[in-house]
């Protein structure tokens, strides 16, 4: 089995002059960087409208992608604007609001110049993305009740989803219209970057949520697929019990499905989700894969995730039906966490690879390198956007768990550099098929740049990004000798 490397790093967290990650130049730049590299993986998290908390994990849609990546030199370019001004270029944390209130009136602007030049430039966008119209509704509606939840809407505008596209008024056709015009510019240059790894052998890993965000068109629009009360709020939950992340558990609140429904319609909900980000990606991560099988079920009126019931959901009619339609599918089964030994025969029934995360391999003082991170239909991490840095991992443990990491290491062969340079060979020597790092291991960047803190709603989390490119080009080009020796070029 051939083997690859590549880089986990969101595009958000790369350059640009936008103060966030973009779909523009510095994006292509990366993916140069990784082909001369020699790596060949990209994973990325959901590029979905970033909803509470900034979390890409409670996206407003599972079919758009966020405006905020949209590139301005891009729209330049194409002469739809003037040549923007550079905008929080080297800060090193993401500020989602000040970057959209500057992105926002030169989208508008772009959007009525394109509008004028070709009006029926909508026209092919709309027909091939079914999903588009709806979508330009609620956020259209949304934008003009000041981004309230859906719920809170006064109940003309909850049920202009019925009346249809065709039905808005002038005003309201031009807010939906804008819409459309952002994601088929954001689709446009989603698929040019794409196109362009491809064609330097770098392939894209895309992430996809179990569920979805509350305050979502998914649910505007199809609220008999969620269980919801009588005042159209979530009845249960999602989330899971206590964990090593967390002693209360995870509350995550998204609303959990309806599967009864689901199943009367072949699970089109969930399929149709899959099949759409199957597309924009060359292979899929399933988040919480374990939800598939069985799912936390947590009652919306506790305050943490410890009261809640273990369901059983009817992956294998799913996946037997995503089979069917989309048998090329490249999957990734996110499997982490404390698992029954169903959720490994569901995954292994389908032969969608695992992820083994070495942060994980030593747990309480013990060696499990065992049999699981033996696989080769396996995907090694250090660490995932959960897991604080490798840096900041090793700082936190005691000395005796120190000097027990480094002794074990030293046991198995890997003797040269740092701490983080013997992990990172020790992931790359695992015979997993895929070996994934986070740019901020490659970096050696400590706690400052995590990611994320499960189930912690602050400023920090989902804002890291990198200004340039200087020591990520001298890191990753440091790390082309073990790429070589553990035979991943």
């Amino acid at each position: 089995m051939e083997r690859y490397a590549g880089v986990l790093c969101p595009v958000s967290a790369l350059p640009s002059r936008f103060g966030i990650g973009d779909f523009g130049k510095e994006s292509f730049k990366f993916v140069d960087l990784l082909a001369e590299n020699g790596f060949h993986l990209w994973q990325i998290l959901p590029l979905n409208p970033i909803g509470y908390g900034h979390s890409p994990y409670q996206p407003f849609s599972s079919f758009a992608l966020d405006e905020i990546y949209l590139d301005l030199d891009d729209l330049f370019r194409k002469h739809l604007i003037d040549k923007p001004m550079a905008f929080r270029e080297k800060e090193q944390r993401v500020d989602y609001e000040a970057i959209r209130d500057y992105k926002r009136p030169l989208f508008f602007k772009a959007f009525l110049q394109e509008m004028a030049l070709d009006h029926h430039c909508l026209d092919a966008f709309i027909v091939s993305h079914s999903w588009v119209k709806n979508w330009s509704i609620f956020m259209s509606m949304k934008r003009s009740e000041n981004n309230a939840s859906w719920n809170r809407w006064p109940l003309e505008k909850i049920n202009k989803i019925k009346g249809g596209y065709e039905s808005l008024s002038l005003k309201e056709k031009e807010a939906a219209d804008y819409e459309i015009w952002l994601q088929k510019t954001l689709y446009e240059e989603w698929e040019n970057l794409k196109n362009y790894a491809n064609k330097k052998g770098i392939r894209i890993i895309g992430d996809l949520p179990f569920y979805v965000g509350y305050d979502s068109c998914d649910v505007y629009e199809a609220q008999d697929d969620f269980l919801l009360d009588a005042d159209r709020k979530p009845s249960w939950i999602s989330g899971v019990p206590p964990d090593y992340f967390s002693k209360t558990g995870q509350r995550w609140g998204n609303p959990i499905y309806n599967w009864d429904k689901l199943k009367e319609d072949n699970y089109a909900l969930i399929l149709n989700r899959i099949k759409n980000n199957a597309h924009l990606y060359d292979i899929l991560r399933l988040d919480h894969f374990r939800a598939f099988d069985t799912y936390w079920k947590i009652p919306a009126s506790c305050p943490t995730a410890i009261d809640g019931s273990w369901v059983e959901a009817p992956g294998y009619e799913v996946f037997d039906l995503l089979k069917k339609e989309m048998p090329d599918a490249q999957i990734l089964a996110e499997d982490l966490g404390e698992l029954r030994p169903e959720v490994l025969l569901l995954r292994d029934h389908y032969h969608f690879p695992g992820m083994n995360v070495v942060q994980f391999t030593f747990i309480d003082s013990e060696v499990h390198h065992v049999t699981h991170y033996k696989k080769e239909n396996m995907v090694a991490y250090l660490g995932t956007h959960d897991n604080d840095t490798t840096k900041g991992f090793y700082l936190s443990l005691s000395e005796k768990d120190k000097e027990l990491w480094n002794e074990i290491l030293k046991t198995l062969g890997f003797l040269e550099g740092d701490f983080i340079d013997k992990l990172i060979a020790y992931e790359l020597a695992l015979p997993a098929k895929y070996a994934l790092l986070s740019l901020q291991d490659v970096l050696k960047l400590g706690n400052e740049a995590r990611l994320n803190v499960p189930s912690v709603i602050d400023k920090i989390n989902w804002t890291w990004r990198i200004a340039d490119y200087s020591l990520v080009k001298e890191r990753l080009h440091s790390l082309f000798p073990l790429l070589e020796r553990y035979k991943r070029l």
